[in-house]
């Protein structure tokens, strides 16, 4: 590989109707698909839809700055941050025909999965990822209209693109929709 080039991959795997998406990862699909992640503690999930188009995007974020996993040996995740993957998960969808006036975010995880003190790095890594996400939509000039963050239980997410339905699955038995 040339000097300065990063080659990503992402490592989403087919299922039935879409495709699950690893963590560091993101992916936009159109019409009936779904988009699934699992294994969502700290991490952030960001789902962005466009209800006219029915155009949506997944990214399973697992860090706050880029500068935390800007390493040229270290193959790069399109979704390790929020700064990395939100304009480009954006961008992704408006080359498919996405627009901003009718795209909108919904946001899990951000999770304390450790029960660390809030003052403590690993305790409020969700938390910081999760102020990054909303600060760069909001930059994008998108509106979130749903979230499911913060506590101390895991997550799964399931996105239907075809109703821009965002079904929660918490690891204490408790189910959602955004």
């Amino acid at each position: 590989m040339p000097p300065g080039k990063r080659r990503h991959r992402v490592a989403a795997i087919a299922i039935q109707g879409g495709w699950h998406l690893m963590t560091g990862d993101l992916l936009v699909a159109e019409g009936h698909k779904i988009l699934y992640t699992g294994g969502v503690g700290s991490c952030v999930v960001v789902c962005l839809w466009d209800m006219k188009r029915l155009i949506g995007g997944m990214a399973h974020i697992p860090h706050p700055t880029s500068s935390l996993v800007d390493d040229p040996e270290i193959p790069a995740h399109p979704a390790s941050s929020p700064d990395r993957a939100l304009p480009l998960l954006f961008r992704l969808m408006e080359k498919r025909g996405a627009r901003r006036e009718t795209t909108s975010a919904r946001l899990a995880g951000a999770g304390n999965m450790f029960g660390m003190p809030d003052d403590c790095f690993i305790g409020n890594i969700g938390r910081s990822i999760l102020d990054k996400a909303r600060n760069i939509i909001y930059g994008l000039d998108l509106i979130i209209n749903g979230e499911s963050v913060g506590g101390g239980y895991g997550r799964s997410i399931r996105f239907d693109i075809g109703t821009g339905e965002v079904f929660i699955t918490l690891t204490n038995g408790e189910r959602l929709t955004l």
